[in-house]
C-alpha cells in the first residue's frame, strides 16, 4: 500500500510540475504590475529547501522579476501599437493627396488654360470624341471664362451665361451659383469632406515621385459585371514642387449590349475582339470612355486682367432694362432670379 501510495503521489507531482512549469515560463514574460512580482510559488526542492530559497553563500533568484525581457516586451509592443496607427492613418494620405492637388489651385485670383478631350474605344454620339478648350479669369471683383462655345462673365452682383451656338443669354441676379459652376469645371472635383468616401470607393496606388512630376491612380473597387475589370480609374499627374494638376485621366467601363450580329461582326476586330461579353444569353460589348484634362497654364496671384465685362455683352435701355449691345442684338437674354 505505502508503495503504491508513493507512485500514485509521484505521478501527481510529475503533472503538476508539467503544467506549473511552462505557466512560469511565460510569466517570466508577462508585464509586471505597478506594485511589483505578486506570484508567489513555493515547491519543496529535492533537498527540502522552498524554490524560492537560496543556500548561504548562494545567490537567491526571485521566480519572478521585473526582468529586461518584460522591458523589451513592453517596447515593442508600444512600438508594434504605435506602428499600426500609423499604418491606419497612412492609407488615407493618398487620396488626401489627390484631393488636395485637385481642389487647392482653385483659389481667386487664378488664371487657368485647360483642355478637355474624350476618347473612346467605340463612338456612339459626337462626345465621344469632342475636345474643348477652355480660358478661367477669376478675380474676387469679376471673373471671365470661356469654355468651348459658353462664356460667362461675372462681376460683384450679376452672371451672364452666354451660348454663342444658340445665340442665347441668361442673366442671374444671384452670382454665387455661377461662380460654384465655374470652378466645377475646372477638371473634376472633390471636397475635403469627400476624403472618407472616396476610401470607400477607390483603392490608391502611388507611383514613385521624381524631382519633377508624381502620379497617384484611383482604382474603383466596384467591378464591372461579368468582369474583373474596375468600373472606372482616375490617374493624377502632378508637378511635385507646386503641388498642382498636370493631367487628370478618367477612364469608365459601361456595359453596350449587343445583338448577336453586332457580336459576329465585332469579333473580327482586333481592337475590340478581347472587349466582348456573352453573358446569360446576351452579348456585350466593354465601353471604355476616356476623358483627359490637360492643365496648360495656372497661374495664381499674378492674374491678367479680365478681357470681357458684362457690359460688353449687355447694357441697360432707356426703360432700365438689360438688352444685348449692338454686336450681340441678335442673341435672346432672358433673366433668372
Amino acid at each position: 500500500m505505502k508503495e503504491a501510495k508513493k507512485i500514485m503521489n509521484f505521478r501527481k507531482a510529475r503533472t503538476v510540475k508539467e503544467w506549473l512549469l511552462p505557466n512560469l515560463r511565460r510569466a517570466e514574460f508577462s508585464i509586471p504590475s505597478p506594485e511589483g512580482p505578486q506570484l508567489l510559488v513555493k515547491k519543496k526542492s529535492s533537498k527540502g529547501l522552498p524554490a524560492g530559497q537560496a543556500r548561504v553563500g548562494q545567490k537567491k533568484t526571485p521566480l519572478i522579476t521585473h526582468s529586461k525581457h518584460s522591458k523589451i516586451l513592453l517596447t515593442m509592443l508600444l512600438f508594434t501599437v504605435t506602428f499600426i496607427q500609423a499604418q491606419k492613418t497612412d492609407t488615407l494620405a493618398p487620396l488626401r493627396d489627390f484631393v488636395t492637388i485637385n481642389t487647392s489651385y482653385k483659389q481667386m485670383p487664378l488664371y487657368l488654360n485647360i483642355e478637355m478631350k474624350n476618347s473612346t474605344n467605340f463612338i456612339t454620339g459626337a462626345e465621344d470624341t469632342m475636345t474643348i478648350r477652355g480660358e478661367f479669369f477669376l478675380r474676387k471683383e469679376n471673373s471671365y471664362v470661356h469654355f468651348g462655345e459658353f462664356e460667362q462673365v461675372v462681376n460683384d452682383s450679376l452672371a451672364l451665361l452666354v451660348s454663342n451656338g444658340l445665340q442665347q443669354m441668361i442673366l442671374y441676379t444671384n452670382a454665387a451659383p455661377v461662380v460654384k459652376q465655374m470652378k466645377n469645371m475646372m477638371g473634376m472635383a472633390f471636397p475635403d469632406s469627400s476624403v472618407r468616401n472616396l476610401a470607400g470607393k477607390y483603392a490608391a496606388i502611388v507611383k514613385e515621385q521624381s524631382k519633377q512630376s508624381g502620379e497617384i491612380t484611383l482604382r474603383s473597387r466596384a467591378v464591372l459585371y461579368g468582369t474583373s475589370l474596375p468600373k472606372e480609374t482616375i490617374a493624377l499627374q502632378y508637378d511635385s514642387q507646386k503641388k498642382i494638376p498636370q493631367l487628370v485621366t478618367t477612364l469608365k467601363r459601361s456595359l453596350l449590349r449587343l445583338d448577336s450580329l453586332q457580336y459576329k461582326q465585332l469579333q473580327n476586330e482586333t481592337a475590340l475582339s478581347d472587349k466582348l461579353l456573352a453573358l446569360e444569353g446576351s452579348y456585350f460589348l466593354i465601353k471604355e470612355q476616356v476623358t483627359a484634362y490637360v492643365y496648360n497654364k495656372i497661374e495664381q496671384n499674378t492674374v491678367a486682367k479680365v478681357p470681357v465685362q458684362i457690359s460688353d455683352r449687355i447694357n441697360k435701355n432707356e426703360e432700365g432694362e438689360y438688352v444685348p449691345v449692338k454686336k450681340y442684338e441678335a442673341y435672346r437674354l432672358s433673366a433668372n432670379d
